[in-house]
């Protein structure tokens, strides 16, 4: 196929893998990979031999994406969830590994708030969900579908882990406004608790039983950025694995095979590095790995290694890397149909915020247009950052082949830069991490590449939110706006959330007073919508349950009556973000966002 130059819709068309709650699983054999893809359209389940050019066997062929997944403990079935109605609630299913009709397990949808983990019985399944005014562990019996509370009421949990021998859990749970621990409890008798905690205020999670079920593995953030511990269950001694200056470690830890080493992912500066750490050693040793965002590390019994990888400028691909000859292949090629070197070359730039701190950002020109260009200050959601992943280039490809220069900042408040960085947001949303933003729209505006006059701002979901104060805080610095379904008014928002999401929000505003009601209402963008200038395009969903679509609707209704020029798209079967995985919804929610902009901005 001849390589020609994409558009937009080329972009999108390449398929996902395994993203967001996306399924990535190893066999405990190490001989068959689980992943989740929309190539064929929306989020669905394959299975393919741990093999270099084996062909993967679609398993699921549903109406509605595949989330969450699991291999048994034999390997021969998966299980795995599926939101039937965008409202981030889940049935459950199984499903043989050679495929055939999966048989729902579950008689009622849960919403589940974290991870779940097959007991090493392979009859059941625990999780964690979350209900209005409590959340709970619940273990699913795989056999008789019965679902019965292990825990409750629990705090909100994001990880759940068994032991090897299926006698305890371990998982991290939210203690206060600024502190997780972690919880070990035996499955038979969940009062029969231990808690660690390495300082009252540290952020501990992702737990990891080694093979002997002697020792824990996890993360920290105690001492500044996150690092990986090792805490021993028979002296209660501890280990620190050393890392680089700058370095913070990324999501779960696994352990070798043998029990005496951990590998882990570090991330600085947006980019990730797989690493092997030998148990007694000063420091580990990189992967090699290419060079992007890899995520998903698992280790097979003969210690290979299977990863997950991307970039800006390369899509998702499975690598295997061998044990013996330390040689990486890729299981996953694909033929895009485009020419990958003609998108824009991504630049990772360093600008100054309102207060002298240097904020990390990523940069695109325009792919199809010349100099002087309008831009957009694209805005990532909370809990994120925009990192060197197809994952996050994705979007702001679109609008570069758009004709469209475009910044993605890494504002206050974004992983990956030190926990005092992430931190700094707590009680002040809307402050500096708004501040941060506004102060990209400037570096922007000194460009002389850029037409300062034709700038716009959006985002999605904590992104849409500080994209909607922008347009009210500073309303003439940007010629349009983007808000996909935002946070319009907190006071409202905390009203409809559930259990877990209050957790949330005790987290962000530092706990939730009386006193703070005035400093929360004055964040809020329905408070300042009198003061919009610019034509902004806000997309809702009805069965959102992290951005409710009430508040949304009053925001609307606001506009409407000023008269200001806007548009408002509603979709009514969708939840928080959930069109990321279907292809159609993808592209049509995208090219709305683009016309808009186009529109505005030429």
């Amino acid at each position: 196929m001849t390589a020609i130059t994409p558009s937009f819709t080329d972009v999108l068309k390449v398929p996902i893998i395994s993203s967001m709650k996306g399924v990535f699983d190893v066999s405990r054999d190490g001989k068959s990979l689980l992943y989740s893809s929309n190539e064929t359209g929306r989020l669905q389940l394959y299975c393919v031999s741990a093999k270099p050019g084996s062909e993967p066997i679609q398993l699921t062929r549903g109406k509605d994406p595949v989330d969450f997944g699991l291999f048994s403990p034999n390997g021969r079935e998966i299980v795995f969830c599926m939101d039937t109605d965008g409202n981030d609630t889940f049935h459950m299913y199984l499903i043989p590994v050679e495929g055939g009709r999966p048989r729902r397990i579950t008689t009622a949808p849960q919403r589940m708030w974290g991870t779940f983990d097959w007991n090493p019985n392979g009859r059941e399944v625990t999780r964690t969900v979350a209900k209005k005014d409590s959340c709970g562990m619940e273990t699913v019996n795989l056999v008789t579908g019965e679902c019965f509370m292990l825990k409750e009421p629990t705090p909100p949990i994001g990880t759940v882990r068994y032991s090897h021998d299926g006698k305890y859990i371990a998982c991290d749970a939210t203690v206060t406004h600024t502190s997780d621990e972690i919880q070990v409890f035996k499955r038979d008798d969940p009062c029969d608790m231990i808690s660690y905690s390495i300082r009252d205020d540290s952020i501990d999670n992702f737990p990891c039983f080694s093979p002997d079920d002697k020792r824990l593995a996890f993360s920290t953030d105690a001492n500044g950025s996150r690092q990986i511990v090792i805490q021993d269950f028979h002296n209660e001694s501890r280990q620190y694995l050393e890392l680089a200056e700058g370095e913070e470690v990324l999501g779960q830890p696994v352990w070798g095979p043998k029990g005496d080493e951990v590998y882990y992912l570090t991330s600085k500066h947006s980019r990730t590095v797989a690493r092997k750490h030998r148990l007694g050693q000063g420091r580990g040793v990189d992967l090699p790995l290419p060079e992007g965002w890899i995520t998903n590390v698992r280790v097979n019994p003969d210690g290979s290694v299977v990863a997950l990888h991307s970039s800006m400028t390369s899509p998702p691909a499975i690598y295997l890397l061998e044990h013996s000859s330390k040689q990486v292949m890729a299981m996953t090629p694909h033929d895009y149909g485009f020419d990958l070197a003609k998108l824009a070359r991504p630049e990772s730039v360093w600008y100054k915020s309102f207060d002298g701190r240097e904020v990390h950002a990523w940069y695109l020109p325009a792919a199809s247009k010349t100099p002087p260009y309008p831009a957009v200050v694209w805005v990532h959601g909370a809990g994120w950052q925009v990192s060197d992943s197809w994952n996050s280039g994705k979007m702001l490809h679109c609008l570069s082949l758009s004709g469209l220069a475009v910044i993605a900042p890494n504002f206050r408040g974004s992983t990956g830069y030190g926990s005092e960085f992430m931190k700094s947001i707590v009680g002040d949303p809307g402050g500096g991490d708004l501040n941060d933003v506004l102060s990209a729209a400037e570096w922007l505006r000194g460009r002389k590449d850029i037409q300062g006059t034709k700038i716009a701002v959006g985002g999605g979901s904590y992104g849409g939110y500080l994209a909607l104060m922008a347009l009210t805080t500073k309303p003439d610095a940007f010629a349009a706006g983007v808000s996909v379904v935002p946070v319009t008014d907190w006071l409202a928002s905390i009203r409809l959330s559930d259990a877990a999401f209050m957790s949330f929000y005790q987290e962000l505003w530092g706990g939730l007073t009386a006193s703070k009601e005035g400093l929360i209402r004055s964040r809020s963008p329905i408070t300042h919508v009198s003061k919009i200038k610019a034509p902004v395009l806000i997309k809702g969903a009805e069965t959102d349950v992290r951005c409710p679509i009430q508040p949304i609707k009053e925001f609307v209704k606001e506009l409407k009556k000023m008269g200001h020029p806007h548009e408002f798209i509603l979709e009514k079967k969708e939840g928080h973000m959930s069109t990321a995985g279907d292809l159609r919804e993808n592209i049509r929610e995208v090219t709305s966002v683009i016309s808009f902009l186009e529109e505005n901005l030429t």
